[in-house]
């Protein structure tokens, strides 16, 4: 008799490791595809994102040329969707309000998935524009003669389909669009003739084009600055309510955070915040630089601030002094930012890094030049601080 199905204990040892490494080898097959159906599914995310970016910019381009489907097409066709192995022709429609839809169905390729028969995955995407949409310019970049003065580098992802984009340079170039890269506004208008263009999306760009003057230089009040009332410090963990005053010198803000601004005027002069992580909170609201002082969100901040609705501040969320020399401001990786107000910052070169997410601003921009990395800024105009755009009644504006 024998204990072991294989035989002998040493019989079992020798002749049941083929099976054991069966075994394993088998368990490891569903490990596999679970692995390869995930690499899978991003690669039709992505296919999707590429596609969708597609159709805006198609309706965009035939909304801009009075509805037109040919132009639509072209632009469409002459997307980069072949890398992520899409074809699909849209269907364009435009319906009873004048607005211009597309709709494209495509397949996505599998790899891993079609080894259990899984061969393609289904996407569909649609969008819609409207003629005649806003003149608001809810970014100006003011700078005249600077080099990129608009920097849009790879994974850089502005939308502001109702309102413009204005950039003031003449230099060479004026602005910079790199490979995969997204500006999606009613009218992007660049004063210079010279862009370099490497690829990305950016419809309703024009060059040559008169940009709004600024409304708000030397028209802005000037809060009081003269005594501190808060001198450098560290706020490290914990929920803490701010108060408004004058906040001299450096102030650290580390962990997590939690911070509740009362509604008030925040002076910052003679160093800066630095910010790491935590969430900020803070309604009528409105933050003065009385130099070259600042406030950089580095890692993990989550801000929702907005300014005052009525009063001396009404619809001033952000802003600094005149006539100060140019410096950074740095917005950098966060866990979304919900602002709404004027951030008036006309001698700051601002930057938005890896990561930075911008959920839903409601927001008038002035900074002196803008590089935007790979970062994602949804921005629409807020209800007062506004600046008139073009005007131009062929700018056309997603409305999906």
């Amino acid at each position: 008799m024998h204990l072991f199905g294989c035989g002998s204990f040493a019989k079992f040892i020798r002749n049941c490791e083929g099976n054991i490494a069966w075994v394993y080898a088998l368990a490891m097959v569903p490990l596999t595809l679970a692995a390869g159906a995930g690499v899978d599914f991003i690669s039709a995310m992505d296919a999707k994102t590429a596609l969708q970016n597609a159709i805006d910019s198609a309706v965009l381009a035939g909304a801009s040329a009075g509805n037109s489907t040919s132009v639509a097409a072209s632009v469409f066709a002459a997307e980069p969707l072949s890398k992520y192995g899409v074809t699909g022709t849209p269907i364009y429609t435009i319906n009873g309000d004048a607005s211009f839809t597309g709709k494209v169905s495509a397949t996505v390729p599998m790899s891993f998935l079609s080894i259990v028969g899984v061969k393609t995955i289904a996407v569909e995407v649609t969008a819609t524009a409207k003629q005649g949409g806003s003149s608001t310019a809810c970014i100006l970049v003011l700078d005249q003669t600077a080099s990129q003065a608009l920097l849009m580098n790879s994974g850089a992802d502005i939308e502001a389909p109702k309102c413009e984009v204005h950039v003031a340079s003449t230099g060479y170039p004026a602005a910079i669009f790199n490979n995969q890269s997204t500006l999606i506004s009613a009218k992007t208008c660049i004063a210079g003739n010279s862009i370099t263009d490497n690829g990305g999306t950016h419809p309703n760009l024009a060059k040559g084009c008169k940009v709004a003057s600024d409304p708000f230089a030397g028209n802005l009040p000037t809060p009081s600055s003269s005594s501190c009332t808060n001198s450098n410090g560290n706020y490290n963990g914990g929920s803490f309510t701010m108060s408004p005053g004058v906040y001299c010198g450096w102030f650290n803000f580390n962990g997590t955070n939690n911070l509740t601004f009362n509604p008030g005027v925040y002076v910052i002069k003679g160093g800066g915040w630095n910010v790491n992580g935590g969430t900020w909170t803070g309604s009528g609201v409105t933050f003065y630089f009385a130099d070259t002082s600042k406030i950089q969100f580095n890692s993990g901040v989550k801000a929702t601030l907005s300014a005052p609705t009525s009063g001396t501040y009404a619809g001033i969320l952000m802003y600094e002094a005149g006539g100060l020399s140019k410096s950074q401001f740095i917005l950098d990786d966060s866990k979304g930012h919900v602002l709404n107000g004027l951030i008036y910052l006309p001698s700051r070169q601002m930057t938005l890094n890896s990561g930075a997410n911008v959920t839903t601003d409601q927001v008038t921009v002035v900074v002196d030049t803008l590089i935007v990395n790979n970062a994602t800024w949804y921005v629409t105009p807020p209800a007062t601080k506004t600046i008139a755009g073009s005007g131009s009644s062929g700018s056309a504006y997603l409305i999906r």
